[in-house]
């Protein structure tokens, strides 16, 4: 089997095991999931770099983005207050080092980003049940996201 069967195949079971965990998740859940979406595909990326397959670093690094992006959209500025702020502007702060990371080849703007999104992901575990809570359109959103 050549490898590029091998990741055909790779992608389908990870399309499907995402798919079914998204179908049995909590709303909290589902935004864990997005943080552990970004950290490996910023682990490919690098990985990517490293070998120096600009395909690969070029499609996961974008797939990073699409979910920060989705985190990005779906904060509730409304509502939010400073918090909301906070992370929209933590948000937009990580997509651009990382497009600077890919412009630049520079892993250590990978890293960077990786160690920012474990701490909001470290923090989120943390968070009490009562606020463990997502809009209907936020869920839609992540569902969207392959």
């Amino acid at each position: 089997m050549n490898s590029m069967m091998k990741q055909k195949f790779l992608d389908q079971y990870q399309q499907t095991s995402v798919q079914t965990g998204l179908e049995n998740a909590t709303p909290h859940k589902l935004v864990s999931m997005l943080y552990d979406g970004i950290l490996d595909n910023l682990a490919l990326t690098k990985g990517a770099m490293q070998r120096k397959d600009y395909e690969q670093k070029a499609n996961k690094l974008n797939k990073a983005v699409l979910i920060i992006g989705s985190l990005r959209s779906n904060l509730d500025m409304e509502h939010g207050g400073d918090v909301a702020t906070n992370y929209e502007a933590l948000y937009s702060y990580m997509n651009r080092r990382l497009l600077q990371a890919s412009s630049q080849n520079d892993e250590t703007l990978i890293d960077e980003v990786a160690n920012l999104v474990r701490e909001l992901k470290d923090a989120w575990s943390q968070m009490p049940d009562n606020f463990k809570m997502a809009t209907q359109s936020q869920l839609e959103s992540v569902k969207n996201i392959k």
